[in-house]
């Protein structure tokens, strides 16, 4: 049976017959006055988005929207109808397969990766150590590039296209940190109280100091909480149009990173967010004309 959105919110049978301009003028007005058919859709879709490949539940959909369960099932039953979204066999809704198909015709976040990579592998050239670029994909990081510098000991404790949840990098920490406090705490909350092994060394209450840290100098630095023996310096790339979305990481083993030497290359990770993000505005900034500041020494 095919049910249009409309048709499940108004409570229409499929094939109903009804005037368009009353429908329109009379039950989408009153509907929108209420909060809107689509806007509430859309927040249903975030909070299916939010949850990730691991999908939402409809009592955190009902919870995290504050919709009454009636809305919230009339509208899952509307984007189900439409292949929107796909209810799998923990019951859990899921982004369906024709919202990446979608997505496609959307012009990239991140534009051409190949122009970004210069900036990632640059960054490692100075650094000598192993450099991410993550977006943000709902509860998790998805690890887009990664550079690789020339110190002996690496830290491929990532790879290229692979999904960490937020609460489990480096990266993860520096867009939490960039969130709405009350939308971050929501995501820990949820990943505290379903798997906390996802915080590996960190708990809930010494990764919300980490963030709190973040957002008071603009980049978070930790050793051994990710990862064992693993250590990393991140920053957001910030986004003039809304909330960042991608995050560039510095790794290497523990010992490799004190603080000291964390802010002594702090300034060239500083450089490489401001490079990307010219690079994405296509124009706002030409990337060569963001000159690297030097480092005490190449590859310390």
């Amino acid at each position: 049976m095919d049910v249009s959105i409309l048709s499940a919110l108004k409570g229409r049978l499929p094939g109903q017959r009804f005037k368009a301009k009353g429908f329109f003028e009379d039950s989408m007005a009153r509907e929108v006055d209420n909060g809107g058919v689509v806007a509430k859709t859309c927040v249903v879709l975030r909070e299916i988005a939010r949850a990730g490949i691991g999908g939402a539940r409809i009592t955190d959909i009902v919870q995290n929207s504050g919709f009454a369960r009636p809305t919230v099932h009339r509208i899952l039953a509307a984007l189900k109808a439409e292949n929107f979204v796909r209810q799998a066999d923990n019951r859990r809704y899921q982004l369906a397969p024709l919202m990446h198909e979608l997505g496609l015709s959307a012009p990239s976040a991140v534009g051409d990766l190949g122009a970004l990579y210069p900036a990632i592998q640059s960054l490692s050239d100075d650094c000598g150590d192993t450099a991410y670029l993550a977006r943000r994909n709902g509860d998790n990081a998805y690890y887009l590039l990664r550079g690789e510098g020339a110190y002996p000991i690496r830290t491929y404790v990532v790879q290229p296209h692979q999904a960490l949840h937020l609460v489990s990098c480096h990266s993860g920490r520096a867009l939490l940190a960039a969130m709405p406090e009350e939308e971050a705490r929501a995501i820990i909350d949820r990943a505290w109280s379903d798997d906390r092994s996802l915080f590996n060394a960190a708990t809930r209450e010494t990764l919300l100091e980490e963030i709190d840290y973040i957002r008071e100098h603009g980049f978070g630095w930790a050793r051994d909480v990710t990862f064992d023996g693993v250590a990393g310096l991140t920053m957001a790339v910030p986004n003039p149009h809304g909330q960042p979305y991608l995050a560039v990481t510095i790794s290497c083993i523990s010992q490799r990173l004190t603080f000291e030497r964390a802010v002594q290359i702090l300034p060239r990770l500083r450089q490489a967010v401001k490079q990307i993000r010219a690079i994405i505005d296509q124009g706002t900034v030409r990337a060569d004309e963001v000159q690297a500041p030097r480092l005490h020494g190449r590859n310390p």
